[in-house]
């Protein structure tokens, strides 16, 4: 391994992974160099199921078939020491050697078993794919932001632990719940020839969102196999994970086909705040609010605040059906820290609210006077507490 590289070139494409794993709590402590044709190829291994790795070009005066493990701290702290010149790496022995103006320094390499005998069974995901899609970043970005707040963290359903993405010929559906709530974000006009469908761990979306926010305005191509692997080909990484290998529930099953017993349309903020500020209020053990529909009035209340007493709001919205008797029988409790949650995901300024009853169900959804075709959309379920 013989090569030359500007120093300030790499130390931004290190610093950049070692940001990607230190987010996302991956204790990661080495890089691994390998020459590929004229670029350096940078490769993390986050965990055992999670792989990041990026190029940059380099002058090479020498080519070799051998990977060179370093530490990621070292490697870092040392570049950064120097202003921006090419340095000049060679591989000698146990060490990967850096000339520069100044002097000489050694890095040690380390043969660290796990990472080069893992990395071995790994590179199969890199040549075995066998279906491709192309999505937009600012599309994928979207997709996680909808979706990642309502994924689960269960032990014995890891199905639930991740999103679940379903491609087809008519649309497309990205999914998540933790079974207390649900989104199904739908893309009309994002459609594939084929029926596709995989669900990605929590985990690995994390590091895709983080490496999304240096991937802005480009086109990410996905590579499939199988249900066992997917790997990510963004314009300056690479990222590779393993799939959660169950068949996901049958998200459709769980939403209602009956008309629901009332539905408003309300400011998103103004519901949102006001939920906030009862929270405030009521005991830390206890998230649950009440909600209570009086003619073109929501009423929100806590019966155990913290004075003792109830505490609530009273603010306006619009209420879709007509029937006033029957809104005003209609009361249902939900959790408090789930609703703000749901209502911080979205971005319009209004939304309509569903209640179903006797299915002790809500279900949110952006709300438009738009006559639009609409290419897309977003329904939340949130299980009724009461």
């Amino acid at each position: 391994m013989y090569f030359f590289v500007s120093s300030h070139s790499l130390l931004q494409k290190l610093h950049t992974l070692y940001q990607i794993i230190n987010s996302n709590n991956s204790n990661s402590e080495y890089f691994i160099f390998e020459i590929v044709k004229n670029k350096l190829k940078i490769i993390v291994l986050c965990d055992s199921e999670n792989i990041v790795n990026t190029y940059i070009k380099v002058n090479v005066k020498k080519y070799t078939k051998e990977k060179v493990v370093v530490s990621t701290k070292l490697m870092i702290d040392v570049l950064t020491t120097f202003p921006n010149e090419t340095l000049f790496f060679k591989k000698k022995k146990i060490a990967l050697n850096i000339f520069s103006e100044q002097g000489s320094y050694k890095i040690p390499i380390y043969f660290h078993k796990y990472s080069m005998n893992f990395f071995k069974k790994k590179e199969s995901i890199f040549r075995s794919s066998t279906m491709k899609i192309t999505l937009f970043s600012n599309i994928l970005s979207k997709i996680l932001n909808q979706t990642l707040f309502a994924v689960g963290d269960k032990k014995f359903q890891p199905i639930l632990n991740g999103v679940f993405f379903q491609f087809s010929p008519y649309e497309a559906n990205f999914v998540a719940t933790d079974t207390f709530r649900m989104v199904k974000y739908t893309i009309k006009n994002l459609k594939f020839d084929k029926y596709i469908e995989f669900t990605i761990p929590k985990k690995s979306l994390d590091i895709i969102r983080e490496i999304l926010k240096n991937e802005k305005n480009s086109n990410i191509v996905i590579e499939y196999n199988n249900k066992i692997n997917i790997v990510f080909h963004f314009q300056n990484h690479i990222f590779s994970c393993r799939l959660i290998n169950q068949k996901y529930p049958n998200y459709n099953s769980v939403i209602p086909n009956n008309n629901c017993d009332v539905s408003f349309v309300i400011n998103r903020l103004l519901l949102l705040n006001t939920i906030r500020r009862i929270s405030i209020f009521s005991k830390k053990k206890k998230n649950f609010i009440h909600l209570h529909l009086n003619r073109n009035k929501l009423k929100i209340f806590e019966q155990k605040a913290i004075n003792n007493y109830n505490f609530g709001s009273k603010i306006k919205c619009k209420p879709i059906f007509d029937d006033l008797r029957k809104i005003e029988s209609i009361q249902m409790g939900f959790n408090s820290k789930f609703l703000i949650e749901i209502l911080s995901s979205l971005n319009e300024n209004f939304i309509s609210f569903e209640l179903y009853h006797s299915n002790k169900i809500g279900i949110l959804r952006p709300f438009s006077n738009k006559n639009k075709k609409k290419k897309e959309s977003i329904s939340i379920l949130i299980m009724s507490t009461i």
